[in-house]
């Protein structure tokens, strides 16, 4: 079973996220503090077939209810085992898309009408509500024809149960109208089969929570310290030990034995082991992990140069780091389906060790998501930003935008941590000069495009391409690549970039021969190499727009206008994925462009 998307309504702050999908591993809320991304986690965690909507989440404005809405795409083999388990007589041959809804004030969950359909678990209460108004109809003109006084119960807004019972009652008290009770019996028919078909949903639904739901278990924080010991006696249920069990090869039995060559054999290899998966994913320093058992007690130790610490005495970042990776990865390894929500977990960790923390996530998540807020850019790299759902506070409450290329309109706070990313990724290769020819661009949407044409079309060019963070720094950074003995060339867009920057390159003796251009036709830019179709295509993945100005000028006419930066990295990462085929008037633009920046070289 796979989980794909949600959405929340009349939560706390939100008053419709519209459908969010889902990412295959991580889904990362990022946005500006007090967007609103703890409310989505919280309506999440809220899903968990152990609670109720808390009630905070009771909207901030309106009266509207809270309600929490999951799809999971589940295959034809589990959906027939919970057909036959909740007692139907019913099979399905195909994936069935079933959404479930749980509503304030209530523990169960509703099965949506598309799910009831593609079950064969119609909803039928509208035909079940006609029926009853046409009976209901007929009885209001045989009352009139008899010009009897009589009124029979009006169906208004109670229930239908306790409209039955008005019915019974007024059938009591008037028992010769045989031609009125009729039409009741009718309107006991219709009540009835909508209520035996509703125990088929309500059967069927029971049983999915019970056998498929899976569990959501947020950590909004890590304040338990690993405890310095732990009393034998209590090992069986401690949570801690248990965690342990699941992330190493620690054993309550084992470490417990009252054969101590068994106990200190244990120990060692636990020692060992811990140790070496734990190393894989701090990076910040030498640590060992160690345990030790006395007569009492398990004590557990950090080694650093030598010298044994309780887990308290060290760093708050190192403590909250390592009951992190032990808490998560235990939860991610457990033999039930966990989806995990994580509140802002890098807080108290610096830049390093918070992508540390990004690699625990991504080398111990399973079939389920996790899903975790930031507002870091640190846990938001390169090639994560599909995982990407910006969460934004608007006038008409918190929104979550699922594709981030395609809303320029978010505040510049709430992208901030996206586009740092992708600058410190771009930049990082400045310093990390492994290859001698060097192309400085204007910004990191050339770079992204100058990567994904060197993947399809020039795989063994030996040339590192350089954000210049804009035309008039490119002087700056590629003074700094020199000095370096690197070898520099300018690449500019065929626009008033390009002479703006081309001035202020005189300023640093830059020669002219190593100034290039993207293309010769003037007020042209690199979005220009492809073709009008394979931009269309390839870049806005949309074949069936229609623009005869240049695909440049299309951009710049959007409204609103798409993140180009994002735009290039989508395309950078299709490309990478080999799902890319470009054409021959693209082909031959790329060619052009790459023998423009050619490095010549003596033999």
């Amino acid at each position: 079973m796979k989980i794909t998307k949600f959405r929340i309504k009349n939560y706390k702050s939100i008053v419709d996220s519209g459908d969010c999908y889902f990412s295959d591993k991580l889904t990362i809320l990022a946005g500006k503090n007090e967007s609103g991304k703890s409310s989505v986690l919280e309506a999440l965690e809220d899903f968990h077939q152990d609670k109720t909507i808390r009630e905070e989440a009771k909207p901030i404005e309106g009266e509207g209810i809270p309600e929490v809405s999951i799809s999971f795409l589940v295959p034809d083999t589990d959906v027939n085992e919970v057909f036959e388990t909740a007692g139907l007589d019913k099979t399905v041959s195909k994936e069935i898309l079933i959404t479930l809804t749980k509503k304030f004030g209530t523990k169960t969950y509703t099965l949506d009408v598309e799910s009831r359909k593609l079950l064969d678990l119609p909803n039928i209460i509208d035909v079940s509500k006609k029926s009853i108004q046409d009976s209901v109809k007929k009885i209001d003109v045989l009352i009139k024809d008899s010009g009897a006084t009589i009124k029979l119960p009006k169906l208004d807004k109670q229930k239908l149960s306790d409209y039955k019972i008005e019915l019974n009652t007024f059938k009591t008290q008037n028992p010769t109208l045989t031609d009125i009770i009729a039409e009741i019996a009718n309107i006991d028919k219709a009540s009835d089969d909508f209520y035996a078909r509703e125990k088929l949903v309500v059967d069927f639904t029971a049983e999915f929570v019970k056998s498929q739901l899976p569990y959501f278990i947020l950590f909004s924080s890590f304040d338990d310290e690993f405890p310095k010991s732990i009393p034998i006696a209590s090992l069986a249920t401690n949570e801690w030990a248990m965690d342990l069990e699941h992330v190493s090869n620690f054993s309550i039995e084992k470490i417990a034995s009252s054969n101590k060559q068994e106990q200190t054999r244990h120990e060692n290899s636990v020692n060992i082991d811990f140790t070496d998966k734990f190393k894989k994913f701090w990076t910040q320093d030498e640590i060992k992990l160690q345990i030790k058992a006395d007569t009492q007690d398990v004590n557990f130790w950090i080694i650093e140069k030598d010298i044994p610490y309780y887990p308290s005495q060290r760093s708050k970042g190192q403590q909250w780091y390592l009951s992190f990776y032990v808490k998560i990865v235990a939860k991610l390894q457990e033999d039930k389906p966990n989806i995990i929500l994580i509140d802002e977990p890098g807080l108290y960790l610096h830049a390093k060790a918070q992508k540390d923390l990004l690699e625990v996530l991504l080398a111990h998540t399973n079939d389920n998501p996790v899903v975790f807020s930031t507002h870091s850019p640190y846990l938001i790299t390169e090639d994560n930003l599909e995982n990407i759902r910006l969460i934004e506070k608007a006038d008409a409450g918190t929104k979550i935008l699922g594709k981030i290329h395609a809303h320029p309109t978010s505040d510049r706070e709430t992208l901030t941590p996206i586009l740092t990313a992708i600058g410190l990724g771009v930049n990082d290769s400045i310093t990390n000069l492994d290859q001698k020819d060097n192309v400085v661009v204007e910004g990191p949407e050339d770079v992204f495009y100058l990567q994904a044409f060197k993947v399809l079309e020039m795989k063994d060019l030996k040339t590192n391409f350089i954000n210049g963070g804009g035309a008039s720094n490119m002087g700056i950074v590629g003074t700094i690549l020199e000095g370096w003995g690197a070898n520099v060339a300018y690449l500019f867009d065929n626009d008033q970039g390009k002479k703006d920057g081309v001035k202020n390159l005189k300023t640093w003796k830059v020669l002219p021969e190593v100034i290039k251009t993207v293309l010769k036709k003037d007020n042209t830019t690199i979005a220009d190499v492809f073709s009008v179709a394979d931009f269309k295509s390839l870049v806005l993945e949309d074949p069936t727009l229609v623009y005869t100005s240049s695909n440049s000028e299309y951009i710049k006419g959007i409204t609103p206008r798409p993140d180009k930066v994002l735009l290039a990295r989508s395309f950078l990462q299709r490309a990478k994925a080999g799902h890319v085929t470009l054409s021959a008037d693209t082909k031959k633009n790329v060619a052009d462009l790459f023998k423009e920046i050619e490095f010549k070289h003596e033999n």
